[in-house]
């Protein structure tokens, strides 16, 4: 029996991971991957001084965040993975794959208990449609923001999810839109007409508490001609995605604010985001894209002070031109402070919740599968905001601004 160079490098791969392979009479399976380390500099610059007036979200800040640089070396979501398929007969297929971060700057992996953390999944596919399981990206995450940094903004400073979907206040990531949750059903319809509808149900798998952790997540979109179309929602609940950010004394959970926390009898949380996406393809070397993001995170049933909702607008501009090898890529994008409020309360304020990023890239093609790169951005923070697109370097304090210069190389195989 016959063994390819691919299927070898499979099976080389699958021993050291302690993971079974096996070659059959007619395997469809492909090794694939991406590597795409840099070496950063960044400086963390201004800060809220002590004693400053923040926004009703923000604890107060008791000590000014001190201006820093340094230099890291980083590798973004390098990986590597494993795909396959099979012809099963009256034009179904069915389809799996197997997909790992990397940690090429350490050769450590990016998730130390979780060796598949990317997309992993396996799936059925014919004239009705496409269904996966898996752990996935939400439909939400897969529809917007589909003009990559010369693809590595995956993960890396670049990558407009830094400033479209996430909220300036707090560090927890239970408020972010930005997911790829484990235990997802997927449907994909047909394309119509240039149509294309997407549906992802993810269950929280919490015994005691059904109605928590799940996400549904839908989507449409259209593709024709020069246009790229998209419309997506995703809804949250019972992520308290607000309450694990915020002070104490607004909180409507106990028990912290980790994975364990505990909600206050009586209440429920539903936090959503709406997003719209449009590319145009001016020419073969040149195309653009907009973005536009509204956020709501809402929680109920929570006592007189308590938070009861925080609302606001995103917005991310991304152009492409290729000239021979090179390529040029920029983007600017903002959130805005929004709005909030408590329960029974009229003295909620969002001033200083604002932030902006503008972001660059210079890439030069080696070959079909290496380039060089160069990647700029600067992140500016309101006075109560700490927005952050940190990788390896230190994020930013409450009204930090983050500037990050890098130079990498990028392969795929």
């Amino acid at each position: 029996m016959r063994i390819t160079r691919r299927k070898s490098a499979a099976l080389a791969i699958s021993a050291a991971c302690g993971l079974p392979f096996s070659v059959q009479a007619e395997p469809s399976v492909t090794v694939y991957g991406k590597l795409y380390p840099q070496i950063t500099n960044y400086s963390l610059s201004r800060g809220t001084a002590a004693g400053t007036s923040v926004s009703t979200l923000v604890s107060p800040v008791t000590a000014t965040p001190q201006s820093l640089s340094g230099t890291v070396v980083e590798s973004s979501n390098s990986y590597i993975g494993f795909r396959g398929s099979e012809k099963i007969g009256d034009g179904l297929t069915a389809m799996f794959q197997l997909e790992a971060s990397i940690g090429i700057d350490t050769g450590a992996q990016s998730s130390p208990d979780i060796f598949f953390s990317r997309e992993t999944f396996v799936g059925l596919e014919g004239g009705l449609g496409e269904i996966k399981m898996g752990k996935l990206d939400t439909v939400y995450k897969s529809l917007g923001d589909t003009l990559s940094f010369g693809g590595v903004s995956s993960g890396n400073f670049v990558s407009g999810s830094n400033i479209m979907s996430k909220n300036g206040f707090g560090t927890n990531s239970a408020h972010r839109f930005h997911e790829r949750p484990a235990n997802t059903v997927m449907y994909t319809t047909p394309e119509v007409s240039g149509f294309q509808g997407l549906l992802g149900y993810s269950f929280g798998e919490i015994p005691d508490d059904r109605s928590r952790g799940n996400i549904i997540s839908a989507g449409i979109t259209y593709k024709a001609g020069p246009w790229y179309v998209a419309l997506a929602n995703e809804q949250h609940e019972n992520f308290y995605g607000a309450s694990r950010n915020l002070p104490a004394a607004l909180r409507n959970i106990t028990g912290g604010t980790g994975a364990g926390f505990i909600r206050v009898p009586g209440t429920s949380s539903k936090d959503t985001a709406t997003r719209a996406t449009a590319q145009y393809q001016f020419t073969s070397n040149t195309r653009a894209e907009l973005n536009l993001v509204r956020m709501k995170l809402a929680e109920s049933g929570g006592a007189v002070g308590r938070f009861k909702s925080y609302t606001h607008n995103a917005w991310l501009l991304t152009a492409e031109h290729k000239m021979n090898a090179w390529a040029v890529v920029g983007s600017y994008g903002q959130a805005s402070a929004g709005e909030c409020e408590l329960v029974g309360a009229g003295n909620c304020n969002t001033d200083g919740l604002n932030a902006s990023m503008l972001s660059m890239g210079v890439f030069y093609t080696l070959s079909k599968r290496t380039q060089l790169y160069s990647l700029f951005s600067r992140m500016r923070n309101g006075h109560s905001a700490n927005y952050s697109n940190a990788g390896d370097a230190q994020p930013p304090g409450v009204g930090q601004n983050l500037t990050q210069l890098a130079l990498g190389i990028s392969h795929r195989f």
